[in-house]
């Protein structure tokens, strides 16, 4: 027998046996009871014999119960100590996962730390260029992204943000869709599911950031041609 294999199959198997055995020999009184009563001779030792037999076969019968009901208490016990062994090790696993999961909410924590910090200079840079806008000029309504699904250039950014993070969310370890942000969401329904489509949104800002600059130039450029102008224009007439 295999250790920890169930004790109580193999002797329910040698108890239906005996059941068998004993069900057979009594079947077998009847006609030798007659064959007495009727003078047969042999047939009263014959009779004693079977008797004999089915004594034996009720002794083991009632043995192999007893050997069957102990086999069944012992079966359940041993399936009580190895739920509570699997139990045991489950929960050393939970702990474990519980640990690892706590480590990684750590990191996600500083990393919301560490971009509320960043996002907090951006905010500070972005009113700074808004302060060193060359006087006479104006920053140009500009969008960021493909048909501007980014928003605004000099807002928030928040869809800038969101589609971003959208657009990093890792796949999962068994391969069953993205683990993705909660407040996080694509810039369109057209890529909701194609994360590849989405352009990385620094490449985007950027190149509004140089549309908004080269806009200005243009601005300085014009203004002071027309200053230009007006000064060589004053300068005859005087």
């Amino acid at each position: 027998m295999q250790p920890n294999a169930p004790r109580a199959p193999a002797v329910a198997v040698k108890l239906a046996e005996a059941d068998a055995l004993l069900s057979e020999l009594e079947a077998s009184v009847a006609p030798l009871a007659l064959a007495e009563s009727e003078g047969v001779v042999g047939a009263k030792r014959d009779l004693q014999a079977l008797e004999s037999k089915i004594e034996a076969a009720k002794r083991e019968r009632h043995k192999l119960r007893s050997a069957h009901r102990h086999a069944l208490d012992l079966d359940r016990k041993a399936n009580a100590s190895a739920a509570a062994r699997m139990r045991s090790e489950q929960l050393a696993a939970f702990r474990s996962e519980m640990q690892t999961r706590e480590k990684e909410m750590v990191a996600v924590l500083e990393a919301a730390a560490t971009m509320a910090k960043a996002y907090g200079r951006y905010s500070e840079s972005t009113l700074s260029a808004q302060i060193a806008v060359p006087s006479g000029t104006s920053i140009p309504p500009m969008a960021i992204g493909p048909n501007g699904l980014y928003g605004p250039a000099f807002g928030p950014c928040e869809r800038l943000i969101l589609a971003e993070l959208y657009r990093l969310a890792p796949s999962r370890a068994d391969g069953i869709g993205r683990f993705v942000l909660p407040f996080s969401k694509p810039t369109s329904e057209m890529v909701r599911l194609k994360p590849e489509a989405i352009p990385p949104g620094i490449d985007e800002f950027i190149a509004a950031d140089e549309a908004i600059i080269r806009e200005l130039e243009s601005q300085v450029l014009a203004l002071a041609d027309r200053e230009m102008t007006i000064a060589s224009q004053t300068e005859k007439a005087a």
